[in-house]
């Protein structure tokens, strides 16, 4: 295989299917690879990863055996998935018989999803594997550059469906990690890619091909711009197309995104000290909706990523007014009369204990009212 694959890649540069390591070429001649692998994994991965004891335990099935306390497996080719690998400079491009056409990136990403995931028994068993392959998916689509239109409704499909997997997972995976290595931040970040290359392929064939699915992936774009606010994004949103900026899950999340924001003042007003008053109303109508049927699963899943940012910004305003002896909605500093009962809408937590453990992380506890016994937030301190 060895030798097979090295008189392939030079039969691939002598025909300029690929580059060839250390020489220089002009933009105008750069090359664009075709893929030509049938199979989910390449032949030489199977092989070389085999050889290598690499095969991931869901590429393997159980042969009933136990041999020095281990259950024995066998890898299995037709459950092999291509691993994501950082390009090499040393090793030069991928050949065209490592890349899978799209046809065969969607027949993956239907094993993957269709078959691997609905027959798991949980999102984390198998997050890891999904994680890694759909992120050699992404590669293989984005070396090929497709430009066809079959190629690119693939594509489309292919990206929604890997958003929808980031998007659910960092819900699902919120409250405890599935597995040791599990990184919250490293899939925000590939959702952040794969959202940039989805709205990229939206942006250059909005006039060749239908995207039935574009106004739910932009509002997704919208909601996760909450963790780096843009202050022209309405304007940006107005210059879309009339029937996609109009979209009511465009909308929804426009209303979502100014009353998130809102809770965070700038400028030379940031401490002006009405300024919670002002913005309660915002912190309300957020979680307000939030719960509403206005707002999809997937979509209160991009929100949540900033419910952190949103319960800071309610604190810090609360607990800056009323220690400097500012009015809050009727509340000064010293008052009792921030109750749990004031404070669940203003935060929505599920439980009180979240609450609690949240505010004493600022360093702030819940007392007892001498009157009636009511626990509320001691700000005086």
């Amino acid at each position: 295989l060895k030798r097979s694959r090295e008189t392939e890649r030079a039969d691939a540069e002598k025909r300029g299917i690929v580059a060839i390591p250390g020489k220089a070429r002009k933009l105008a001649d750069a090359i664009t690879p075709v893929g030509t692998c049938p199979d989910m994994c390449p032949e030489f991965e199977r092989v070389e990863r085999a050889v290598q004891n690499a095969v991931w335990g869901e590429e393997k099935v159980g042969m009933g055996i136990i041999a020095r306390g281990r259950h024995m497996t066998l890898p299995i080719e037709t459950r092999m998935v291509k691993t994501f690998k950082r390009s090499d400079a040393g090793k030069g491009e991928q050949l065209p018989s490592d890349l899978r056409p799209p046809a065969v990136l969607k027949q993956t990403c239907d094993y993957l999803f269709n078959d691997l995931l609905a027959n798991a028994t949980s999102l984390g068993q198998v997050h890891h594997f999904l994680w890694d392959r759909t992120r050699a998916v992404r590669n293989d689509f984005s070396i090929q550059q497709v430009t066809k239109v079959e190629d690119v409704r693939l594509a489309v499909e292919c990206y929604e469906r890997m958003a929808r997997f980031h998007i659910a997972s960092l819900h699902h995976c919120a409250t405890a990690e599935p597995y040791e290595g599990y990184s919250a931040p490293q899939e925000r970040e590939q959702l952040d890619k794969t959202l940039l290359s989805l709205m990229q392929y939206y942006d250059d064939n909005r006039h060749r091909l239908e995207l039935p699915n574009e106004p739910e992936f932009r509002a997704y774009c919208i909601l996760f711009q909450l963790r780096a606010p843009e202050p022209n994004l309405e304007d940006r949103v107005q210059s879309w197309p009339r029937n996609l900026a109009q979209d009511p899950r465009v909308q929804i999340a426009l209303k979502l995104y100014a009353a998130a924001c809102s809770t965070e003042r700038r400028g030379p007003f940031k401490n002006y000290p009405t300024a919670p008053v002002i913005a309660r109303q915002d912190w309300e109508l957020f979680w307000k909706l939030i719960g509403s049927s206005q707002v999809s699963f997937l979509m209160a899943c991009v929100a949540e990523m900033h419910f952190g940012s949103v319960r800071d910004m309610v604190l810090k305003s609360i607990v800056r007014t009323s220690r400097v002896g500012k009015t809050v909605n009727g509340k000064t500093s010293g008052s009792t009369d921030w109750t749990m009962e004031e404070l669940w809408d203003l935060f929505n937590f599920d439980e009180e204990d979240q609450l609690v453990a949240f505010c004493e992380q600022y360093g702030l506890q819940f007392q007892n009212r001498e009157d009636d016994g009511k626990a509320y937030l001691e700000l005086g301190s």
